[in-house]
Order: C-alpha cells, then sequence, then structure tokens
C-alpha cells in the first residue's frame, strides 16, 4: 500500500535529532527560510524536478511563458552539460546545480577543479547542490559554502549498472549524513523486481538524513511513480530532449501524479 511523503521539513545542520517543531523553530532564524527548494521540501509532497542538460530545455526555461513549465517544481542545471552556454540572469523556479562526476555520467570528462568552480559560482544563484558522495572529500569548501548561504546540500549516489544491497544503501546514506549532506538522492539500474523491493524498502526506513531514490532503465519509469508513493521527495524528469533511460518527460508528470499518487 502506498504511503504519504514521509518528508515534512528536513534537519537543518545541527539539529539532529530535534524535534519538528523545535526544528521549525530553528528554520524561522534560519537563511534557509530564504530559500525556495528548501522550503518546497518542507511541505512534504514530492517535487517535481525538470532537469535542463542542453539548448531545448534552457529556451524553455528562458522564454518567459509559464506554460512551459506547468507542474514543475525544482530544476536541475547540469553545469557539465552547460559548460558554455548562457544561462539565465533569472530563473523562475529554484534551481538545483550539479556538475557531475565523469564516473557518474558527467559529460566532458570535466577535472574537478573545473567541477569545483562551477559550484562556487551556482552558489550565487541556486538554492541547492547536488554532488557525488564520492566527490564529497574533495569538494567539501563548496559543501560548506553552500550550508553558510542558506542553500540544500544533496549528496548522490548513481550506479549505472546494478542496485546495490539493501547494507550498501543505508552505508551510503550514513556517509552522506557524515559529510554535511541535508538529502541523500540514489539512482540505481533496475534489473528484477526484488531490485525496486529492496530500494522502496531503503526508502522507508529509518536514515540519519532524507533519502531520494530512484530507478533507471526498462523498469525506471514505473520506480519513479511507484517510489514517490513511498516517500521519495524528489522525482526527476527530462525537459527538452530525453536524458537518462527511465526518465519522464517532466511535463506531464504532476498530472500523472495527481492520478496514481494519494492525495
Amino acid at each position: 500500500m502506498f504511503a504519504p511523503t514521509v518528508i515534512s521539513c528536513l534537519p537543518w545542520r545541527g539539529g539532529g535529532g530535534s524535534s519538528l517543531a523545535t526544528l521549525k523553530a530553528t528554520l524561522k532564524t534560519s537563511r534557509s527560510l530564504h530559500r525556495g527548494l528548501h522550503r518546497l521540501l518542507c511541505e512534504g509532497d514530492p517535487l517535481i524536478v525538470g532537469t535542463l542538460h542542453e539548448a531545448t530545455g534552457l529556451r524553455s526555461v528562458s522564454s518567459g511563458k509559464s506554460a512551459s513549465l506547468v507542474g514543475i517544481d525544482v530544476l536541475e542545471a547540469r553545469l557539465d552539460h552547460l559548460l558554455g552556454s548562457r544561462l539565465p540572469a533569472t530563473w523562475p523556479l529554484p534551481v538545483i546545480a550539479t556538475a557531475r562526476h565523469p564516473s557518474e555520467g558527467g559529460a566532458g570528462n570535466l577535472p574537478l577543479t573545473i567541477r569545483r568552480r562551477l559550484l562556487v559560482e551556482a552558489l550565487e544563484w541556486a538554492d541547492g547542490v547536488d554532488v557525488e558522495l564520492r566527490s564529497a572529500r574533495s569538494l567539501a569548501p563548496v559543501i560548506a559554502a553552500a550550508h553558510q548561504r542558506g542553500a540544500t546540500v544533496i549528496l548522490s549516489h548513481h550506479d549505472f549498472r546494478t542496485t546495490p544491497s539493501l547494507a550498501s544503501l543505508r552505508a551510503l546514506a550514513m556517509r552522506a549524513a557524515d559529510q554535511g549532506a541535508d538529502l541523500f538522492k540514489v539512482a540505481v539500474t533496475l534489473g528484477n523486481p526484488s531490485d525496486l523491493s529492496r530500494l522502496i524498502e531503503f526508502q522507508r526506513s529509518v536514515s540519519p538524513i532524507p533519502v531520494a531514490t530512484m530507478g533507471m532503465g526498462p523498469a525506471g519509469r514505473f520506480s519513479r511513480l511507484v517510489l514517490a508513493g513511498f516517500g521519495s521527495p524528489l522525482c526527476y524528469g527530462w525537459l527538452g530532449k530525453p536524458q537518462v533511460p527511465g526518465q519522464w518527460p517532466a511535463l506531464g508528470l504532476r498530472a500523472m501524479f495527481d492520478q496514481v499518487l494519494p492525495s
């Protein structure tokens, strides 16, 4: 049976173990109150993230036409794909900035120095940053700067071959919490129904920080609807052109959520 999204408010750094009332009181005096992504996550509903990775998607964001983004809550700017592109002067929605590691699907084989620069520059306009867990130590200054500015820090793990064991997933979430994540995102390749069952169990299990799970591959689309129903706070879809096997087009996802997810 589906369960409602379990996140009512992200734990603010330094507030671990606090009650929800204490967390909300902390937020009232935190710069994070002014960050759109954090505020949306605190509302508890699954958010639709439109991924921007090429010119067509960028044009849809820069056009100023609200119809081009109907139902989308958050944008993801894939800076490794958009290197050299002209980004919008103002963004119509909260933005997660990421410059992906080449081993986790990053474009252009960008070295650490360039990815660090892109993320640091993005802190001027992004509401959150997504850093691969494997890069958390080398990009620790970026994570610290993001927290200082009140941006949400997502540490992520992408597995394009398989689905890790439940113990491995829990260990990854623990590492993400230790490295300063506000939220741990994991995207894995599903090979059989038991892989999806494992992701559901992980999504529903107790974790030191909130987690967002999603599947890739032929069963990816189905998994993303199911996992949203079981509490995953972020569901990614493409804007412009398809990118990752298993992603839905972001436009239209909200209408689908309204039909299949419990209110």
